[in-house]
């Protein structure tokens, strides 16, 4: 078994810069939810008084939504009807800024998913849909489209194969599009419903869930046991497959490759309802790779979004916003993005700790020589909130401001030595002599200094009230000061 490789929130900042392209069966999902009081008197059946009717995205259209939250720019091409459905469908897909070509396949109608609910639990589904197989035409204007959205540049790309078994993707057109990005050095990502898997000869990945890589595998199975998976691995891993992501519900996903096999564990939750995981699943495995991450770490990003989407009613939409949210509340301290000197990145982390409803406290100094002093300000700095982050003069501020003899320690080695406190978040330089345009980057919550400061000298405390923020004065230690130290001189407290 292989130790699965860190992700970052600097990745997932980064997958901004990724471009995906998904192909597969477009379908729209209504829900008509309410509450359920009687029983009809006309049949032994409950009655739905309705509270709200409200449509999403399904099938590859769904994970074409999933991968433009994650950030990545998105190009769906898929077949609907021209349709009440195919309008609502194209204006989702308009709203979440996906750029989507409808495929002609036939009279077919846009693919319709109705489900009744009433407190969150699934009454009735019922299905609108017509498989007529895309004919040569079909797969010409797919192949056409393609090479459109691919255009020059490829780099930073990933293809999806959305396979719902509905017509639109037949042996010959999946095996052209998996032709093309072979020659173009593109990967593919596939979702599949076929039994056959020959049919996704050349992909990168292939995401099967336990019961269709049994069923894949021709072996009849109820456990994912040591041994089936082996069988599994010998009997899909082939035809230039470079790797499987079979999705064991809770019990995570093992990622199958050539020399190794790695079980990613599920975090514990408490799931809601399980429709659209798999396309949040293949959304995050596909950003990833666009995005240059190893399988195991483009997995562990499908892992997490499928995660999320579970523990949510119907199907929905896993963002950017929202992975980063795990990770930072998952992390252990030494995985946590402590030094970051990109003010962007640092203002999108602070954003997403506010959007969890959290405080943000913000504190500014040199910090030469850590001393006693520093670290019972920190200390009551982040008992004022739930995240301290901490800004740091450079070297170039420091001179101006101390001396020329000043600082005693270079930024980074400042900087790493606040990040070991265990009270700081995050930590961040500004060259400025003040730190004002970093606090209006962040926008903190609390801002904090020391006694020798009144609170009306504290910079940034007027822009602060702007935003519902406020000045923290921290007492002091008497006799303690990195002029002190450094002088030699020593100060005993009893």
């Amino acid at each position: 078994m292989s130790a699965l490789p860190p992700i970052t929130p600097h990745q997932v900042l980064g997958f901004e810069a990724a471009r995906v392209i998904v192909i597969g069966d477009a379908m729209l999902d209504r829900y008509v939810d309410g509450t359920v009081a009687r029983i009809s008197p006309e049949a032994p059946i409950p009655v739905l008084q309705v509270r709200q009717d409200r449509s999403v995205a399904g099938g590859a259209a769904n994970a074409a939504m999933n991968i433009a939250a994650l950030g990545a720019t998105t190009t769906l091409i898929a077949s609907w009807g021209e349709d009440e459905s195919g309008r609502e469908l194209e204006r989702l897909l308009s709203v979440a800024g996906v750029a989507a070509t409808r495929i002609t396949r036939g009279a077919a109608p846009t693919i319709e998913k109705l489900r009744v609910v009433s407190a969150q639990q699934q009454i009735v589904r019922i299905d609108r849909e017509d498989t007529e197989q895309l004919d040569g035409a079909g797969i010409t204007s797919v192949m056409s489209a393609l090479d459109k959205a691919l255009g020059g540049d490829v780099s930073s790309t990933a293809i999806v194969i959305s396979d719902y078994a509905k017509g639109m993707l037949g042996h010959a057109l999946v095996g052209e599009i998996i032709a093309v990005a072979k020659r173009r050095g593109i990967p593919v990502v596939v979702d599949p419903k076929s039994s056959d898997i020959s049919k996704y000869r050349g992909a990168t990945i292939v995401k099967p869930n336990f019961t269709e890589a049994v069923q894949m595998a021709g072996i009849q199975a109820a456990a994912p046991d040591v041994a089936v998976l082996d069988v599994i691995a010998q009997r899909l891993l082939r035809d230039g497959i470079q790797a499987l992501a079979v999705s064991l519900s809770a019990a995570g996903v093992e990622v199958i490759e050539a020399s190794t096999r790695t079980r990613i564990p599920t975090r514990a939750r408490l799931v809601s309802d399980v429709s659209g995981a798999g396309d949040s699943m293949i959304a995050g495995i596909a950003v990833g790779v666009a995005s240059g991450l190893t399988t195991l770490q483009a997995v562990q990003v499908g892992n997490l979004a499928a995660g999320i989407a579970c523990s949510r009613p119907g199907t929905t939409v896993v963002a950017s916003v929202d992975l980063l949210n795990e990770m930072l509340i998952a992390s252990s301290p030494e995985r946590r993005p402590g030094t970051i000197e990109d003010w962007d990145e640092l203002r999108r982390l602070v954003a997403v700790e506010k959007a969890a409803g959290k405080r943000v406290v913000f504190a500014n100094g040199v910090f030469d020589l850590l001393h006693a002093g520093h670290v019972s300000l920190l200390k009551e700095a982040r008992s004022l909130g739930d995240v301290l982050v901490v800004g740091v003069n450079s070297d170039t501020s420091t001179a101006r401001l101390k001396g020329p003899s000043r600082p005693l320690q270079p930024q980074s080695d400042r900087m790493a030595v606040l990040d070991a406190v265990r009270y700081v978040d995050f930590v961040t330089v500004f060259a400025e002599d003040t730190p004002r345009d970093l606090i209006l980057a962040i926008q903190p919550d609390v801002i904090v200094k020391g006694s020798d400061y009144r609170p009306d000298e504290v910079v940034g405390g007027d822009d602060a009230k702007a935003w519902g923020g406020r000045v923290h004065i921290v007492s002091l230690l008497d006799g303690v000061s990195t002029t002190s130290l450094a002088a030699g001189k020593q100060v005993r407290r009893g």
